[in-house]
C-alpha cells in the first residue's frame, strides 16, 4: 500500500531527528534533505508539516525527554535507547504533547514507522511508551 504524503512527511521528520540524534546534523542539512525529496515539496502542506515536526523537537527535545524518560523502566535513561528509537519517541511525543492530531493516529503512525526501521519487536516498547505518554 503507498504512503500518504504525511506519512511521507513524518518519516522525512523521523529521519532528520535521527540524522541529528547520531551526527548532530545541521538544520541546514535537514531542509536540504526534506528539499531533495519532489513529493514533499509538491505537497506544500506535508511540506510545512514536516518542517514544523522537526523544529518542535528541536525546540522542545529536552522537554520531550523528560516525558520519554518517566515512562522508561527503572534504571534507563533516553541515551540508552536506540537513536531510532529515541526519534521516533521524540517527534511522536513531539505531536501527542503540541498537536490536535488524533493520539491514536499518532501511536499507530510511530508503531509502523518502527516495524520499518527498527528491531522487531521495538514496536512493542514504542506502543507501550506512547500509550503511557498520553
Amino acid at each position: 500500500m503507498a504512503k500518504t504524503i504525511r506519512q511521507v512527511a513524518r518519516q522525512k521528520a523521523i529521519i532528520c531527528v535521527y540524522q541529528n540524534l547520531i551526527v548532530d546534523a545541521s538544520w541546514t542539512d535537514m531542509k536540504n534533505y526534506i528539499k531533495a525529496d519532489d513529493q514533499l515539496i509538491e505537497g506544500a502542506r506535508a511540506y510545512e508539516f514536516c518542517i514544523q515536526l522537526i523544529e518542535n523537537v528541536l525546540k522542545n527535545k529536552d522537554n520531550y525527554i523528560q516525558v520519554i524518560e518517566k515512562q522508561l523502566k527503572k534504571g534507563w535513561s533516553f541515551n540508552r535507547l536506540n537513536k531510532m528509537e529515541a526519534a521516533i519517541l521524540l517527534v511522536s511525543t513531539s505531536e501527542l504533547l503540541d498537536s490536535d492530531l488524533d493520539k491514536s493516529i499518532v501511536i499507530n503512525e510511530a508503531v509502523i514507522n518502527a516495524k520499518e526501521y527498527c528491531d522487531e519487536d521495538s514496536y512493542k516498547f514504542i506502543n507501550g511508551v506512547l500509550n503511557d505518554i498520553v
